[in-house]
């Protein structure tokens, strides 16, 4: 049984003249569909980099909490959290692609104006995290202490410079 879905002669025949009446009306619908597809992707990008960066924050606090809660306990769990925010800290640049720079977000424009700056800024928070590796992987807590001043103020000025109030 062959099934038509064309209501002609064939199932691969075609009239030209119905071929190229939906050209236009698929142009349009490409043209429409591309725009949106894209803000939906950069609309992704950004909730993927809030998401990473909540993780940055929540590995920077508990290395506050440990060190500074007196958790000696926990610092075999240190060095998890350096490694962690040691390759969150490489990937910041890679997260912040052209495009992502309006919609939910609070990333300023310097971001991509000035970017060799903020490649600079997300390198020493990448520096300051391959120190606390190595340290953590000492096991010098009393070191430790003051090896998070670094990160800590690498985190300040990627915000002072490049994320806008709220």
């Amino acid at each position: 049984m062959k099934i038509l879905f064309f209501p002609f002669h064939s199932q691969h025949e075609v009239p030209m003249k119905f071929k190229f009446r939906f050209i236009p009306a698929l142009l349009v619908l490409f043209g429409i569909s591309l725009p949106a597809f894209a803000q939906g992707n950069a609309d992704a990008i950004i909730s993927y980099r809030k998401n990473v960066m909540k993780a940055v924050g929540g590995h920077t606090g508990a290395l506050f909490t440990i060190v500074k809660g007196g958790l000696g306990d926990y610092k075999d769990q240190m060095l998890y959290h350096a490694k962690a925010l040691h390759e969150s800290a490489k990937s910041i640049p890679a997260i912040y692609p052209e495009g992502t720079g309006t919609g939910k977000t609070r990333a300023k424009a310097e971001i991509w104006t000035e970017r060799e700056a903020f490649i600079a800024v997300a390198d020493e928070m990448a520096k300051a995290a391959e120190n606390l590796i190595r340290i953590a992987e000492s096991g010098e807590i009393r070191e430790f202490s003051q090896a998070l001043r670094p990160l800590g103020k690498s985190c300040k000025d990627c915000h002072d410079q490049f994320r806008k109030r709220r």
